[in-house]
């Protein structure tokens, strides 16, 4: 899918994740964890697209993206040799190991390790590269100021103002960028050509199997289907979970409505 579809379907799920699955312990979740890990969540929903040279990930951080993209891909190539199954063909460089529930996995746990071993530094730097790239894949959205300068300001404000800072991040980082990295494969398994989301489990003789819906059901990547059903859907789906589960929104809402009834009425 294209990068505005990624990046909303990351912060649907994240809105969703961040806004009840806590209150099914009996906490209460704050506005601002709520948004900050959503947005987590977006980004992420860009991160396994570094295995491809022309993406919004490679392309967003100048060298630095590149560098990583130049390692990911034939690290993804590697992986893809030595397990490919009988049946597996193509070389394993795009959608390949970035885009399994396993690399998922793996890359949250990294963070989550890291975060533990180094603190503030890969906090911080995990949340701004998390917040620049949701900010630029949303930004055919919302247009604005450059992601980069927003995406620092936005990482200042989480220091300052979510409970326990950048620190109160380290219990949910690693599982928010998983979760990104996940819906993404999860959206590129509805287009054309799949995604290989079991791997290393084996399939028809292909551990990399292109795991997908009904062939039927696929859409071509920035297609009609994806530019006028998929990516609006996706849209709506953030404004409704924002005003359902961030606290204050929806009485904001309602108080909003109540006046411009009566200011209606009275006119």
């Amino acid at each position: 899918m294209l990068g505005v579809s990624h990046a909303t379907s990351g912060a649907a799920l994240g809105l969703a994740v961040a806004g009840y699955v806590p209150r099914l312990a009996g906490i209460e979740p704050g506005a601002g964890t709520i948004l900050t890990f959503a947005a987590v969540c977006a980004g992420a929903a860009l991160l396994p697209d570094l295995d491809h040279p022309s993406s919004t990930a490679t392309r967003r951080f100048s060298a630095a993206s590149w560098l990583a993209s130049y390692a990911i891909r034939p690290l993804s190539a590697l992986v893809y040799d030595l397990t490919k199954g009988r049946r597996d063909t193509g070389r394993g460089t795009h959608r390949g190991l970035t885009h399994t529930a396993v690399g998922a996995v793996l890359l949250g746990l990294a963070v989550n390790v890291a975060s533990a071993r180094w603190g503030t530094p890969v906090l911080v730097g995990t949340l701004f590269v998390c917040l620049a790239l949701a900010i630029k894949g949303l930004d055919a959205v919302v247009p604005g100021p450059p992601s980069l300068v927003i995406a620092a300001g936005l990482t200042f404000a989480v220091e300052q103002y979510l409970p326990g800072g950048t620190a109160g991040t380290a219990g949910w980082l690693g599982t928010a960028v998983a979760l990104g990295m996940t819906v993404h494969s999860v959206g590129d398994a509805v287009t054309e050509s799949g995604a290989p989301l079991l791997w290393p489990l084996r399939i028809r003789q292909r551990s990399w199997y292109p795991v997908g819906s009904p062939r039927p059901l696929r859409f071509r990547t920035g297609g009609s289907v994806e530019n006028w059903l998929v990516a609006p859907g996706l849209t709506v789906a953030v404004f409704l979970l924002v005003a359902l589960v961030v606290p204050g929104v929806a009485p904001f809402l309602l108080d909003l409505r109540a006046q411009l009834e009566a200011m209606v009425a009275g006119a």
